[in-house]
């Protein structure tokens, strides 16, 4: 049913050509699968369950790896640390009065132990040690007093914003709360990147059907149900997708983009240009549910009278999009560092005639969110400091990138083809969170 109302969308990099088999027609957007939305307390029994998981699997063996035996984290209410969130139940909106929330090893018998300074046991994920307002930095040290631990990890980094929470102000109170143990104070940059970016398998799972209503909500919008050729505007498309999320109930990270390129118009263009047939569309797109960030670029084509599939050309720069698809992700493996992997990404398109952008993010709690970086739009030779962290296991990753690809039918007019779907690397490689744009969306 999904391929009657959407383009082509496959997981396997091997599936058969688009150009090898009859091009789909968009039915009507009734046949749109459309996925029921969880409620608020279905929502939060999932993360509930999934912060527990992860404070007793993935938290010790980062904190373990980064040598970490202690990890401060001090939070404002209205001022959240970036990380907050991440560890905080789905019933809190935001951190309490100033909440210092404490990780502490205590061992692999033992595990890592989770505790709140202050008053707030934030739905008993914490134990809380009742030392709040003035004498709450006193309750701080006497728990690394009774502790002991070896290094105390505090969110300071110069190179990741995600790791960068503790304001100045906060920064000096703890300091002169814990003299004499400043000198076991370091960055717990790495920790709060692998904390943000290492996902459980039962994350995925969900994440496919936070997916799933993101491409339902695109596939409505390149559809009749909202397009009329000749009237509707770029405009109108993309705060119809926005209104949308907000009538689900859910939420965005960005206000969507819907853009034109039209024969015989140089670039793409938005705004309150209207829609003609003839055009090809493009809309970056992404929403929050879940706690999750999705984000995706795809594309669709307004037939012309007497159309029933785009232009040979068209669906040829859409080809050679996937292809850069394909080859970014063939070299971008764990153990390899993002510009390991975009030297060589580069280097192969280039050889192939590609006239390539490669600008990969990672993707989860944040829309850019921590982990190594596969280039950016003005970084192509390669991304200072961070490029240089290496692709890990289960990870998810924004495959964004682009070619400018000519088409013939356009009297060889250069089109940019944006395409960018989310995916997840786990040990045995990658795979799509929920396929890959593989036909043109089409608007009759």
């Amino acid at each position: 049913m999904m391929l009657l109302a959407l383009p082509m969308m496959s997981r396997a990099q091997g599936s058969q050509h688009p150009a090898e088999r009859p091009y789909l027609v968009p039915m009507s957007t009734s046949f749109v699968p459309q996925e029921r939305i969880l409620t608020h307390r279905e929502q939060s029994k999932l993360v509930r369950g999934w912060l527990e998981t992860r404070f007793k699997s993935i938290l010790p063996e980062i904190m373990r790896r980064e040598g970490i035996d202690m990890w401060v984290i001090i939070s404002r209410e209205y001022n959240d640390d970036p990380v907050f969130r991440s560890l905080a139940p789905f019933e809190t909106y935001s951190s309490r009065r100033r909440t210092i929330l404490v990780f502490h090893d205590r061992g692999e018998e033992l595990g890592v132990e989770a505790l709140s300074v202050g008053r707030f046991n934030y739905q008993n994920l914490y134990t809380v040690v009742p030392t709040h307002n003035e004498k709450q930095f006193g309750g701080l040290r006497a728990l690394v007093e009774e502790r002991n631990p070896r290094r105390i990890g505090i969110n300071m980094s110069e190179r990741w914003n995600h790791a960068d929470g503790l304001t100045a102000v906060q920064r000096d109170a703890l300091y002169a709360g814990l003299e004499g143990y400043t000198d076991r104070i370091v960055s717990a940059e790495q920790l709060v990147v692998g904390w943000l970016e290492t996902r459980l398998p039962e994350e995925t799972d969900a994440y496919r059907h936070i997916m799933r209503v993101a491409h339902s909500v695109i596939g409505r919008a390149f559809s009749n149900e909202v397009i009329v050729p000749g009237v509707t505007t770029a405009d109108d498309v993309r705060w119809w997708m926005r209104q949308q999320v907000a009538e689900y109930g859910l939420g965005g990270w960005f206000h969507p983009s819907v853009g034109i390129q039209r024969k015989g118009v140089e670039g793409r263009f938005s705004g309150d240009a209207i829609i003609q047939r003839g055009d090809m569309l493009w809309t970056d797109f992404g929403i929050q549910y879940l706690g999750f960030a999705t984000d995706t670029q795809h594309n669709a084509y307004v037939l012309r009278a007497g159309e029933v599939e785009p232009p040979a050309g068209l669906q040829a720069g859409l080809r050679a999009s996937m292809r850069l698809q394909d080859i970014t992700r063939a070299e971008s493996q764990v153990g390899r560092t993002g510009n390991d992997a975009l030297a060589a990404s580069l280097a192969q398109a280039k050889k192939e005639g590609l006239d390539a952008t490669v600008y990969w993010h990672s993707i989860g709690y944040h829309g850019h969110a921590a982990g190594v970086p596969l280039g950016m739009t003005d970084y192509q030779d390669g991304v200072p400091v961070r490029g240089e962290m290496t692709f890990k296991a289960n990870t998810w990753h924004s495959v964004e990138l682009n070619v400018v690809h000519p088409v013939p039918e356009w009297d060889n007019q250069p089109v940019k083809f944006s395409m960018e779907e989310d995916a997840v690397l786990t040990n045995d490689g990658w795979e799509w969170i929920l396929g890959r744009q593989e036909s043109f969306y089409l608007i009759r």
